[in-house]
């Protein structure tokens, strides 16, 4: 399977110089054909005309630094609606919105929190996150988070 921190620094400056955000990457398939999974946006959203545009030149980076194999699958879409949130900049522009995070371990007896992102500070080790439901207020420091994204009451 590709290393994704290598897949990273191959596309992200691809993804940046066309005026948008390389806003997490995933690797699934199997070794022989991996799935390559580009979520991107821009502060305005990101239409499928642009996903199109910004999948040839990811494409086309991805075959001339040879960090695929010969076989595989590219997907360039938008984050969705429940967009991930998988940096410190990205909780910084979400303070205020309703979030989901999912911890690595359980800590009072659960691993899943929703609430409204109060704030970002920072930590010993990077940064932490303030969330509150209610008369309920939760730290989290980054290494604990297993993933956070936005939360969307449906």
């Amino acid at each position: 399977m590709p290393d994704p921190s290598r897949l990273i620094a191959a596309l992200e400056p691809i993804v940046e110089q066309a005026g948008a955000e390389l806003v997490d990457l995933e690797v699934a398939g199997s070794h022989g054909r991996p799935v390559v999974r580009a979520y991107v946006d821009t502060e305005q959203g990101i239409t499928l005309d642009e996903c199109a545009r910004l999948s040839r030149l990811l494409e086309a980076e991805l075959e001339r630094t040879g960090v695929v194999p010969e076989r595989y699958v590219l997907e360039v879409s938008s984050p969705g609606i429940e967009r991930p949130l998988t940096r410190r900049s990205h909780f910084e522009r979400f303070v205020g919105h309703e979030i989901d995070v999912r911890l690595y371990t359980k800590r009072e007896g659960r691993k899943k929190y929703v609430g409204t992102l109060e704030a970002v500070e920072d930590g010993e080790r990077g940064f932490r996150i303030v969330v509150r439901d209610g008369q309920e207020r939760w730290t989290f420091a980054e290494e604990e988070i297993a993933r956070a994204s936005l939360h969307v009451r449906w």
